[in-house]
C-alpha cells in the first residue's frame, strides 16, 4: 500500500514538474517554437523520472539518518548539486544534439528558473524518501527485536524445561522394563552400581537396569543425599547402616538392605564430608 502511494506521488510529481517547466519557460522563450517547448517539457519529465529513481536508490541503501549533522549537510548539498546537474545537464546536452545551435541558445534564459525548480524538487523528494525508508527500517528493526524476544523466550522456556527435568530426575526415575515403565522414587534408591553401559539401580522395592551413565546420575542426583563412593558405585547416605575398614586403606559400606559396597580413598573423603565426619 505504501509503495503504491509513493509510485502515485512519483508519477504525479513528474507530470506536474514537466507542466511547470513548460509553463515557466514559455514566456522566457517567446521566440521558441511550440514543438521545442513540448520537447523540452517531455525530456524534463523523462529525465526527472530517471534522476528521482537514482536518488531513491541512494537514500534506500545509504542510511543517511545515522550520519552526524555536518556529514548530513555535506551529503545533502552534494546530492542536490548532482541532482540538478544530472537533470538539466543531460537535458541540455540532448537539446544541443537535437536542435541547431541558434535554437539551443533560446533555452539559456530559463536556466536560473530550472535550477530553482530542481532544488525545490530535490528537497521534496529527499524528504519523501527519508520519511518512507525511516518507517521501513523501523519496521524491520521492530521485527528483528520481536524475533529476538521470541528467541529469548524460547531459550528461557527450554532452560526452564531442562531445569524442571532435572528437578523431576531428583524426585523420580523412569525405567523401561519390556512393555512397561517402572517409576522409582529417588528417596527409595539404596545405591547404584555400574554395569558396563548400564546402571543397576538397587531400591527398597527391587533392582532396575537403566541405560544411562554413572556420571549423569552423579550430576543430577542431590549431592547432599547421594555420594559417588567408588568409580562404579553411588550410595544413598540415608541407607548406610555401617562403615567398616576393608583391606587396610579402603572402607566397606554395609547398607540397610544387607548389601555391601566398596569405598575408594577419594570416595571416602567425600563421604566423610557429606556425613560431617572429621
Amino acid at each position: 500500500m505504501e509503495n503504491k502511494r509513493i509510485i502515485a506521488i512519483y508519477l504525479i510529481g513528474v507530470l506536474l514538474i514537466a507542466a511547470i517547466i513548460y509553463l515557466i519557460t514559455r514566456p522566457l522563450m517567446s521566440s521558441a517554437s511550440e514543438s521545442m517547448l513540448i520537447t523540452d517539457a517531455i525530456m524534463c519529465g523523462v529525465l526527472l523520472a530517471g534522476v528521482l529513481t537514482l536518488l531513491k536508490i541512494i537514500v534506500k541503501y545509504s542510511n543517511l539518518s545515522s550520519l552526524y549533522l555536518y556529514q548530513k549537510l555535506t551529503v545533502y548539498i552534494a546530492l542536490a548539486v548532482l541532482f540538478v546537474l544530472c537533470w538539466f545537464g543531460i537535458e541540455f546536452l540532448l537539446l544541443y544534439l537535437i536542435f541547431p545551435t541558434d535554437d539551443w541558445l533560446l533555452f539559456s534564459p530559463s536556466v536560473p528558473v530550472r535550477i530553482l525548480v530542481g532544488v525545490l524538487t530535490y528537497g521534496f523528494a529527499i524528504q519523501l524518501y527519508l520519511s518512507f525508508y525511516k518507517k521501513e527500517r523501523q519496521a524491520v528493526e521492530d521485527n528483528y527485536q520481536g524475533n529476538n524476544l521470541a528467541e529469548e523466550s524460547d531459550s528461557a522456556l527450554i532452560s526452564e524445561n531442562e531445569s524442571n527435568q532435572s528437578e523431576k530426575l531428583q524426585e523420580r526415575i523412569a525405567v523401561k522394563n519390556g512393555q512397561k515403565i517402572d517409576v522409582i522414587m529417588v528417596s527409595e534408591i539404596v545405591y547404584l552400581q555400574a554395569e558396563g553401559d548400564y546402571v543397576m539401580i538397587h531400591s527398597v522395592k527391587g533392582k532396575y537396569l537403566k541405560e544411562q551413565t554413572m556420571k549423569s546420575f552423579e550430576e543430577f542426583l542431590p549431592s547432599s543425599q547421594f555420594v559417588r563412593v567408588h568409580r562404579s558405585s553411588i550410595v544413598n547416605v540415608d541407607f548406610i547402616a555401617q562403615i567398616e575398614l576393608y583391606d587396610k586403606q579402603n572402607q566397606l559400606l554395609k547398607m540397610q538392605n544387607g548389601a555391601q559396597v566398596k569405598v575408594s580413598i577419594s570416595g571416602y573423603r567425600i563421604l566423610k564430608k557429606t556425613l560431617g565426619l572429621k
